[in-house]
């Protein structure tokens, strides 16, 4: 699905409830965005040629967790670098090292992408936000309905997740592209999920 020109989402369904969702972006390189697992592979792969997007040159992890990066190698034998944040490493079941250093700002063509650091799911989590759309990719941060990433996991912390919580409120996105589930559109709606995440994390 092609949310804006150059900016594509593929949002799984219960099929493959247990891969991520998947984030393209196409300017002077092609940027993939949590490639998810092997099981959703073939049919991502699949869904990239039908749009028309032959190659990846990039791969980025909002974090490193297998659900949102066991395809990475895929993409890897192909040729594309990949990029995540080094702070996972103590929580990815990898043990490649990234191929290069994700700064607070990536371009592709016109596109200006924001790294914003987002711990709290995980150490190295990212929300990569995209000023042109105002469009942010949240990785485990938030949900649907203003549901919370987890945060008792190995490697979360409840106090950093709640402080990035409030720093994507902050920006008040008009689209909330997660790891799971649907995307979120309308400031208003999106900034009443983050502020019941927040209040749920609060009461932990």
């Amino acid at each position: 699905m092609e949310l804006f020109d150059g900016l594509h989402a593929i949002v799984w369904g219960s099929a493959f409830q247990d891969s991520s969702n998947a984030y393209i972006i196409q300017g002077e390189e092609t940027i993939l965005i949590d490639p998810g697992t092997f099981k959703s592979y073939t049919n991502l792969f699949g869904l990239m040629r039908s749009a028309g997007i032959d190659g990846v040159d990039f791969v980025l992890n909002t974090h490193m967790h297998r659900d949102h990066c066991e395809s990475n190698i895929m993409f890897m034998r192909k040729g594309a670098l990949v990029g995540f944040d080094e702070r996972d490493r103590d929580v990815s079941p990898y043990s490649y090292s990234p191929d290069f250093k994700i700064g607070k700002c990536i371009s592709s063509g016109r596109m200006e992408i924001e790294v914003i650091r987002t711990p709290g799911h995980s150490p190295g989590s990212l929300t990569f936000y995209i000023q042109e759309f105002e469009a942010a990719i949240t990785g485990d941060l938030i949900f649907e309905g203003g549901i919370p990433g987890r945060s008792d996991i190995f490697g979360g912390n409840r106090k950093e997740l709640l402080r990035s919580l409030e720093k994507i409120r902050n920006l008040e996105p008009s689209y909330l592209l997660p790891g799971h589930r649907r995307v979120m559109e309308g400031k208003k709606g999106i900034n009443s999920m983050l502020e019941r995440a927040i209040e749920i994390i609060g009461l932990c």
